[in-house]
């Protein structure tokens, strides 16, 4: 007989994200210590699901990107090229916007050079499909998957630490004019 899995371990991870999007709403500090004291758990019970708070947005971000890189492939099926990139670029910097104080500390002036790869190295592990899907002929996919996610992280880590934040729309604008013009184009539209 096989033994159910233990539900705990899910509910204290939904207890953190919950507490997570509590503080992130309230625009308060988003630390190991207001979590735990939002989540009602310990800090041993927080440490026994993630490594550190590091760890805790890597996972949330990975996440996150799953679902824009789902959105874009399903979206390049029915969608222009810059339609899509639009709805992608929109919902990637509403996560950022959601959760800023918590990328904000794990991506600003604190971060480690290994929190940091590991979130452009799940960015770019989800871009890649795109990118085998949108690059030309002699564009590396992986390559481009590696500078369309580094080069985002760079203008968003930007905009979280800076002391007059643009509007999302502005970055948003900005990723868009940055993406490689290959990215933007229909291929159903040209006839061989």
């Amino acid at each position: 007989m096989s033994r159910a899995e233990d539900p705990r371990p899910a509910r204290t991870r939904a207890a953190i994200l919950a507490a997570v999007a509590s503080l992130s709403e309230r625009d308060d500090d988003v630390t190991v210590l207001s979590i735990v004291a939002e989540a009602g758990i310990s800090r041993s019970t927080f440490y026994t699901q993630y490594r550190d708070l590091d760890a805790l947005a890597v996972a949330i971000l990975s996440d996150a990107f799953r679902e824009v890189e789902a959105l874009d492939l399903s979206l390049r099926q029915t969608t222009s090229p810059v339609e899509t990139a639009r709805a992608t670029t929109a919902r990637l910097v509403a996560e950022f916007a959601r959760r800023r104080s918590l990328y904000a500390g794990v991506l600003g002036s604190r971060t480690t050079t290994e929190a940091h790869r590991a979130v452009q190295d799940a960015f770019a592990a989800e871009a890649l499909e795109t990118m085998r899907a949108t690059a030309p002929g002699g564009v590396d996919p992986e390559v481009a998957a590696d500078y369309i996610a580094g080069g985002s992280l760079a203008v968003i880590t930007a905009w979280l630490l800076s002391d007059e934040p643009a509007t999302t729309e502005h970055v948003q604008r900005q990723l868009l004019a940055l993406l490689p013009s290959w990215m933007l184009i229909d291929e159903r539209d040209h006839t061989a």
